[in-house]
Order: structure tokens, then sequence, then C-alpha cells
């Protein structure tokens, strides 16, 4: 990786990507994880441990370790305000290969500010709804239970989108269909939001959302107790409507919170190695530093640090890698549904005395293209998290998990797959967020 960015100590950055690395033999060696394998790194190097380290900055109590001190060490001093934000899909090494192909990416100007950006892990799985729902309450996916973009709600008996809380087989008749048979979005998680935690130390937080999402169930069930939730439609409007905030609110101790999907949306179109990818990451970074950087007065930035992340990272996906479950029906038969999860941590739901056979029909056929964990064990070792588990946690992961290597995925519909990103396994790509760390007061 060419490094010409500016940003942090190389060697700190370093130092901490090999202590990811070696987490994988470290804490999960029973699991017997492949050598391109990245394990979360919940014990001081994950995203959650970054939400746990912005409520203890704020001065908040969580049980969750909070980040390796070294991390932030230099910029959480005397800290009264955090500005996170998140950007979906955003890996670590990509925003490296932003920086160095756009040398005046707007993010270059926190450099002046003694910035530094340093890798951290994903959870598992490396999904939106686990992730997400990990950086904004704190805990491990274990523990809230939001396991995977798809999963076996056993308590409706439904095979559930939990993006839109619909099952999947209906999910084209409208979206939050569970809402009307009794879920409950704001009893949902088992754990307390990132703007409840706070609110015990009278912390308010803003939250900032694309506007499709503010009225949504997912929004509900995630950032419960927010003092207010704003919907923007793009990043131009973020900025501003994100700068006026802190404006509005300079002084006070507060938490504001950002999440944009741009980065992701494209990724999956396109693929995360396009050209387009660069481009939308420069476009953000720009629209940053004019609209909102360099616009915010020095009593707003006074005591206020600034932290940029992602939920996961993304891989290529070519369409010719699907392996798509409609053309093993003896694999199927084995099965009591199609797969839950992620099209690459994949769930599988086998019938009674068939865990063996899935495993030798995996072993025979997909050696290459997928590792096959218990699901019960990766539970038990930690992969998900620690800590006290989700009530339905683990009803929801089924009885074998299908990790992709390279850029292999499984699939079960009939049409052609055509999303060319894809996430939720361990492969280095997927697994390495940023963190991006500055003081806007210096």
């Amino acid at each position: 990786m060419i490094w010409s960015n500016g940003f942090g100590d190389m060697q700190l950055d370093e130092t901490i990507l090999k202590k990811i690395r070696a987490e994988r033999d470290a804490r999960f060696k029973k699991l017997k994880l492949p050598a391109d394998f990245i394990a979360p790194n919940y014990r001081g190097r994950s995203i959650v441990n970054l939400a746990a380290s912005v409520i203890k900055i704020l001065g908040g109590r969580i049980a969750t370790a909070p980040l390796d001190a070294e991390i932030l060490a230099d910029v959480s001093g005397d800290v009264q305000r955090i500005v996170l934000v998140i950007v979906d899909a955003l890996g670590y090494h990509k925003l490296l290969e932003a920086l160095d192909a756009k040398p005046r990416n707007g993010f270059h100007a926190l450099a002046q500010n003694g910035a530094r950006i340093v890798p951290l892990t994903s959870t598992f799985p490396s999904t939106t709804t686990a992730a997400l729902t990990s950086l904004w309450t704190g805990y491990t996916p274990a523990e809230h239970g939001f396991m995977g973009y798809q999963l076996f709600l056993r308590e409706y008996g439904a095979r559930t989108d939990m993006i839109y809380f619909s099952p999947v087989a209906t999910r084209n008749l409208g979206r939050e269909q569970l809402l009307d048979v009794g879920l409950e979005p704001e009893h949902f998680l088992a754990v307390p939001s990132l703007p409840q935690t706070l609110a015990r130390v009278h912390v308010p937080v803003d939250h900032f959302i694309e506007e499709p999402f503010v009225e949504s169930a997912l929004s509900q069930v995630q950032i419960r107790g927010a003092r207010t939730l704003t919907g923007f439609i793009a990043t131009s409007d973020l900025w501003v409507a994100l700068r006026d905030c802190v404006e509005a609110h300079r002084g006070e101790r507060a938490l504001f919170m950002a999440y944009w999907s741009g980065v992701d949306n494209i990724a999956h179109k396109y693929g995360p190695s396009s050209e387009t990818q660069i481009a939308e990451i420069a476009n953000f970074a720009y629209s940053f530093e004019r609209e909102f950087l360099s616009r915010l007065s020095r009593a707003a930035r006074a005591q206020t640090l600034f932290l940029l992340t992602a939920d996961h990272g993304q891989v290529d996906s070519p369409i010719a890698r699907a392996v798509n479950l409609h053309a093993h029906p003896d694999l199927r038969a084995h099965l009591t549904m199609d797969f839950t999860g992620d099209a690459r941590a994949a769930y599988l739901h086998c019938r009674n005395g068939q865990v063996d056979a899935v495993r030798d029909y995996f072993a025979t056929r997909f050696a290459e293209k997928f590792f096959l964990l218990n699901s019960f064990a990766a539970l038990d070792a930690g992969l998900f998290g620690e800590g006290i588990l989700a009530p339905e946690a683990e009803h929801r992961i089924g009885d074998l998990i299908a990790l992709s290597r390279d850029d292999f995925y499984l699939w079960d519909r009939k049409e052609e797959p055509k999303l060319l990103g894809r996430h939720g396994a361990l492969a280095e790509d997927e697994m390495l967020v940023p963190l991006l760390a500055a003081r806007l007061d210096e």
C-alpha cells in the first residue's frame, strides 16, 4: 500500500494491523479459520469498542471494552462533543487508496490537525444490520441479536428481511409486515441504544440519516432515544445540516452521529474495485471539507472530536462466482429452508440428523469455495461476540455457517444475481474498516 497521504503514525497503524491479524489464532484457534481470514477483535480493536469509547469519553458507562488505549490517546483528552460519521462499506484499504488517488481529497485538511487513520475490524457477520447495530449500541451481535441481513425469526415463524422487517417470501408485497402481526421495534433489541445509554449521563444525541430511513422500523430499533433524527437527501445537505446542528449546540456536551450509504450502494452496483467507488469517496470528502470543516466556527470546533469509520468493507463478487443452490437439489433436500444470514456468511438450517450430510456435500463439492463452521461452536468461541446472549441468538444462526473463500458466494434465487460487490464473511477487505480521528480545535 502506497502511503503518501500524511496521516498519523504509520508504525502505530502497522502495530495495530499486526495485532488484528494475530487475533484469529490467539482467540479463535479452535475454529481453525483459514490463514487469510480476519477475525473480529472485540477486546479493543473493533467498531464495537469504538462505540464503547465514544460512550466513555462522554462520561457514560458500558461493560464493553473501549478501544486499546493508544488508538485515541492523543485526541481524546478534554472532549465535550463528538462528531461520529459512519460511511457504509468504506474499507480500510479502500480509504487509503482513495487518499492516494486524490491528493486533494477533502480529508487531507484534517492531517494538519494531527489526524490519524488506523484499522479496526468489523463484527461477525460483516454486514450492515449486525455491524451498524453494534456501532449504534456498543454491543456485539451475540448481545443485540441482529445477526444478519436475513434471519429466521422463530417467534414469527418467518425467514425475514431484517432491513425491511418483512418475510422474504412476501417482501414484494410491502415493507414492515411484521409490525402488523405484533413486532414492536422499540422492544426488539435486548440492549439499549447508544442514545439511551448516554441519556443516563444527560448527553443528548443528534442523528442524521437518509430521508427514506427516518420513519423506518430499522431506525426505530437502532436509534431509539435520539434528541433529533434528521433526514437528508445527499451529502450536500447532510454536511450543511450537521454543521448547523453542531453550531447550534456549541459549548454543550453532545454526540452528533451521521450515516451515509452512498459508498455501499455504488460498490454493490459496480464492484468495490471500480473507479466509481474512489470517485464517490472523493466527492464525500470534498463535500465534508467544503460544507462542514471549512465553515465551522472556532467556538463550534472547541473540545470537539471528529471520528469517521465504517460498518464493514466489500469484496468483488463476479456473477460467475455465485453458487446457486437451485443447481444442487440434493443439498437442498437436507435443508429445512433456503439459507439465512448473508450470501457470503450463510446460515444453513439442516433437517434433523442431516448436519453431517450437509458437511459432506460441501467437503466434496465446495471445499475451495467455502469454509464450513458449526454455528454453535462459532457462538461459543465468541465469533459473534461475548457477553450475555440475546434471547433468540442461538436460534438465528442455523446449524452450520458457510463462509466464503475468495470471491465466491451462495445464491438461492432462480434469477441471476446483480450485485458486483458483497460482504458478510471474514476476508480482509470486508473486515477491515478505517478509524479516522481528529481534533477539530487544533
